[in-house]
């Protein structure tokens, strides 16, 4: 159970990580 949820947490960390660099690289690419 405690393995799922920080299991859980990392995705959504990753997630968070991820959509942040997407969008600097959009804005990048944008300019």
């Amino acid at each position: 159970m405690a393995g799922q949820k920080i299991r859980i947490r990392l995705k959504a960390y990753d997630h968070e990580v991820i959509d942040s660099s997407a969008k600097k690289i959009v804005e990048t690419v944008e300019r």
